[in-house]
């Protein structure tokens, strides 16, 4: 597990992350993953995903994506630590809410990223919390 300190810094890494999605940012949105970044994206269903490889091929999806004429409101609904890094529920509009998984490298940046639909919000279900 990661150690408590480091734990509050992916946290806000990750947070960073949402915020640049937020605000249409996606130069600073890239800069957060590593050269040789993998993102993984499976909200598309089933043979609809995407891999990515590499900072350049990530920022351009990103750029294609907060391009988008409509307005872009992200919220996020819960964060909490992984064994390998960071998790991280967010809702666009209101679309079903989206989970991505975040692993760090040494330097502090996204070295790997994996995005997929959220059926059920864990924390929320598991304190009955209602989002």
């Amino acid at each position: 597990m990661l150690d408590r300190l480091r734990e509050v810094e992916f946290i806000c890494l990750a947070v960073d992350w949402l915020e640049a999605c937020k605000r249409r940012q996606p130069t600073e949105l890239a800069e957060l993953y590593a050269e040789t970044a993998v993102f993984e994206c499976a909200c598309g269903g089933a043979g609809n995903g995407c891999i990515l490889v590499g900072h350049r091929r990530i920022s351009e999806y990103w750029q294609a994506k907060l391009a988008l004429p409509a307005p872009r409101p992200f919220r996020l609904e819960q964060i909490w630590p992984e064994a390998a890094g960071i998790a991280l529920v967010y809702r666009f509009m209101d679309q079903p809410p989206v989970r991505v998984s975040f692993q760090f490298d040494t330097a502090g940046k996204i070295e790997r990223s994996h995005c997929r639909p959220e059926l059920a919000l864990p924390l929320a279900t598991a304190r009955g919390i209602d989002p």
